[in-house]
Parts: C-alpha cells; structure tokens; sequence
C-alpha cells in the first residue's frame, strides 16, 4: 500500500495547487487571447481574477467535504474482527460515497452502492471518524437509486440543498466522493468540471440483468446531469456542488456502456421530487409514484419532422385515472401541468416521478393535428400508484401493515405482466388489490390470492389501502370480503380470524 493510500489528506494541498494552477492557465490563455496585443494590466486582472476563483473553490471544497463521507460495504461472512475492519489500514473491496443529510446520522447514498442488504454490512468514515451502520438501513428505492443509512451520530454537519431546476450546461461544479476508496477515512478528494447536459438517460446495464424493456429507474429515462468532473469507481452516492456550496447532484458513477472503457460522469439533480422522496426515506417508509394508466407511442417521423411535438395514446388500461379522466385511444398528451412533453419517454418520466395521489393537468389534442377538425383541450386526472421493478426490491424500516396473512394496495401497483391479464377486473369505482397473501394464513384459507381485486369490506367500498386497513380493524369475527372475479359464482369471501 502507498503512502498516499494510506493518508489521503496529504494530496489535498497539492490538489488544490493543481486544481488554481490549471484555472489560472486557462483564464490567462483566454484573457491573452482576446487581445491581440496583452498588456500588462490585463495579465494582472487575468491572475486576480483566476485567484479569486481559486479561492472560491478553496471555500466551497472546505465548507462541503465536511458533509461527504466513506461508505464500506463488507459481506457478513466477512473474516476478521470489528476493530480490523474499522481500522485506517483496511481497503473495503467494495465501496462508496455518502452525503450527511441531518445531524442525527442520517447519510444518502445510491441504492446501488449498497447492493443487497442481506449480504452486507455498511461501515462509515467522516473526519477520520469510524462508524459502523450494520442493520440501520432506513429505506431504500430502487426507482431513484436513492437510499438512506442511519449511523449512530448527533453531531454532524448536513449539507445544504440546492436546486437543479435553474442548472445552465457550463455552469463550473465540484465533486466530492471517495474514488478507489482512497478516502476511506473520511477525507473525501475534490474534483471539479462543468455542467455538461441535462436530462441525459442512464446506460442500460448488461440485458441479463435488466428488463425487457431495459428502464429498470426513473433516470433511464432521462433525468441525470452530465459533468465533466473526475467520477472514478467509488463516487457513487457523492456531492455535485455549486460554487454557493450548494448540493445540486448526488454523483452516480454510472458503468461503462458495452465496448467503452470509461464510465459516465453523471448526477441525479436535487429537485424537488428528489427531496420529496428523502424525507420519505429518512422517515424510514418507503416511496411511492403516480401512474397514469396510458400505453404511449412516438408521433410519426413525418409529423416530428414538421415540428410537432406530444406523444399519442396507443392504449388506455381499464379501471386506472387515465380511464377515468375520459382519455381515449389516438389522443395526443401535448402538456403535462404546462410542461411541453417532445415523446414518450419524457411522458412516463414526468408521470413517474410525481408522487402518488397527485392531481395532473393534460392538455390534450383530439383529433388531426395541425387541422381543423383537432381541437386542444384540458383534462384532469388524479394519479393512481406506480408498481416499481424488482430488480432491487423496495426497503424500509417501518413494515408495510398486513391483516389476516395479507396485504393490500392499490388496484395498479401490480407487475406489468399480471396487470395487463388482469386489468379487466378493476372495478371503476374503486378497488385494491392483495400483493401478497401468505400460504395457509386465515386469508388464504378464506380463498384469497396474491392479485385478486377486493371492492368492499361488508358493504363499505375501499378504494385505497388505508380505507381497506380501516374497515378491518374494527371487526373482530368473520370479515365478507367482495372481489371483483366475474368467474365465480359468489365473489364474497369470509375470512375468519
């Protein structure tokens, strides 16, 4: 092991040093080259004025690294001693980035910097200081890729959030993180870049282990800032700042594309989804997501080529808000609460990542476009809850609430697959629908199964889980329940105590 892995803090002069010696070379080319003839007063402005920005990043690294911190993930089988593993000396084979998000412990990083919770425990380094997170996990969401440690902690320094919304490509950022774990001990390395684009798409992984489809998050299609600033192996779950000292990105060193070597410099913009969906995981539940209820397709390429933007309804599913909200095959969504939606993807990623229950505004065109006989209009839909993949299954610390060896939710948060066979049941006027239903419980006795529809408990209709939970709780004996299968006889179960 070099010395330098061994004490990361003593590159950080040097890094400095070389981080104002390179701005100060590019602000002198540029100031030399827009006059011909440089005098010396303008050499002199160029070097305060690259000195000035040096001193800003100086400050701004100094404010914010103090909030970034070393995550370990180590296997439980793991050999060797809690005081071995929390040691300086030891090199994690597995490792990230974590930003402190509140002075009592809690630190955000990437869900896919944990991997499995089952199989790791997670050890954190801020300040030269070790703390071990073993099973304090709050929550996880595999829709964001965003997750939620809690380490044992009252005096820490949160980092401020910013907001991305106003981020212009070539606005100057700096990256705090922990490549190659040679900042495991909590001094975390800078580096620093420009914003590069927006609302760029995350690589799809390897096809084994992706869906169909191949959009296993929200950020696959198309959510993420771009930068140019270093993002190595182990920056995952870091902060993109601005030069205000501002948390404007949670870095996500994303894998190479197939055939390339290098990995994507990428961040998920702090929004206000973003912080929406930490309060949630900091409390330790998990997140939720509208869903429409609408199959979209692209307009043709003619009609793109002609400027026309939207995107047209190729299907609408039975029983969900979008059936609701009167929404028929070969409308064109134009708007989504006033934002211009350009295709597809952008349909299902500004959908996708409003809350659950949210109330939206469609501006619609029926009809032709760009003729007479269309005509624009506004709908409103409320949005029912998105079923999220698998592929990393959803984690909190509270547990989801169950009755009777079974759980409920609503009527559209179920796999695509199963949906699309069942969709036909939902009753309009509200139902849930049962998730899970464990084998030989008094709900499976009574004739429940994973995916059947329940619209009343006795005679009270339950539109939503909370109105399903309610009604069972005061019923101590035999509960009715009604389905929605129109194949049998009785749609009404008993389930006993």
């Amino acid at each position: 092991m070099t010395d330098a892995l061994r004490n990361p803090k003593r590159q950080r002069g040097p890094l400095r040093r070389t981080v104002g010696s390179t701005l100060l070379s590019v602000l002198l080319v540029f100031v030399s080259s827009t006059s011909a003839t440089p005098t010396v007063a303008q050499e002199v402005s160029g070097l305060q004025a690259a000195l000035a920005l040096e001193q800003t990043l100086i400050d701004v690294i100094a404010k914010t690294e103090k909030s970034v911190v070393a995550i370990g993930r180590i296997r439980k089988d793991h050999p060797g001693t809690e005081e071995e593993r929390m040691s300086p000396d030891f090199v994690p084979n597995e490792f990230g980035t974590g930003v402190v998000v509140d002075r009592q412990g809690k630190i955000l990083t990437n869900y896919h910097v944990l991997g499995d919770i089952e199989t790791y425990d997670y050890y954190v380094w801020t300040n030269r200081r070790p703390f071990r997170a073993r099973a304090t996990v709050e929550a996880c969401d595999p829709w964001t890729d965003l997750a939620v440690l809690q380490i044992t902690a009252d005096d820490l320094e949160p980092i401020t959030l910013g907001d991305a919304k106003d981020l212009k490509k070539g606005q100057i950022v700096i990256a705090l993180g922990n490549p190659f774990a040679v900042a495991r001990n909590g001094e975390v390395s800078a580096s620093w870049g420009i914003v590069s684009n927006l609302s760029r798409q995350a690589p799809s992984r390897p096809a084994a282990d992706r869906p169909l489809d191949g959009r296993e998050t929200l950020h696959h299609y198309g959510t993420l800032i771009q930068t140019d600033a270093k993002l190595n192996l182990g920056t995952s779950g870091g902060a993109l700042v601005n030069l205000k000292g501002e948390m404007i990105g949670l870095t996500t060193a994303l894998a190479a594309l197939d055939t390339y070597e290098q990995s994507g410099g990428y961040a998920i913009p702090v929004d206000a989804d973003f912080k929406r969906t930490l309060e949630t995981l900091k409390s330790g539940h998990k997140a939720q997501f509208g869903f429409l209820g609408i199959e979209p397709e692209a307009l043709s390429v003619q009609q793109r080529q002609q400027g026309q933007f939207g995107t047209r309804i190729r299907q609408v599913i039975p029983g969900t808000p979008a059936a609701a909200a009167g929404l028929q095959i070969g409308d064109v969504v134009t708007h989504i609460n006033g934002q211009l939606v350009y295709d597809p993807t952008t349909l299902i990623r500004d959908l996708s990542k409003l809350p659950l229950e949210e109330r939206v505004e469609l501006t619609v065109q029926r009809g032709a476009l760009g003729t007479r006989t269309g005509r624009a209009f506004k709908v409103t839909a409320v949005l029912s809850k998105k079923y999220v993949t698998e592929i990393r299954p959803a984690y909190s610390k509270v547990d989801d609430p169950s009755w009777r060896g079974m759980s409920v939710d609503y009527a559209t948060a179920m796999p695509g697959e199963v949906f699309r066979e069942r969709a036909a049941e939902i009753d309009p006027a509200g139902c849930v629908v049962a998730v899970d239903v464990q084998r030989d419980s008094p709900a499976w006795k009574g004739g429940l199964r994973p995916w059947t529809f329940i619209s009343h408990v006795g005679n009270t209709r339950v539109s939503k889980p909370q109105q399903f939970y309610d009604a069972v709780a005061s019923q101590a004996g035999i509960v009715r329940v009604r389905t929605t299968n129109r194949q049998t006889e009785d749609p009404v179960l008993s389930i006993a105590p």
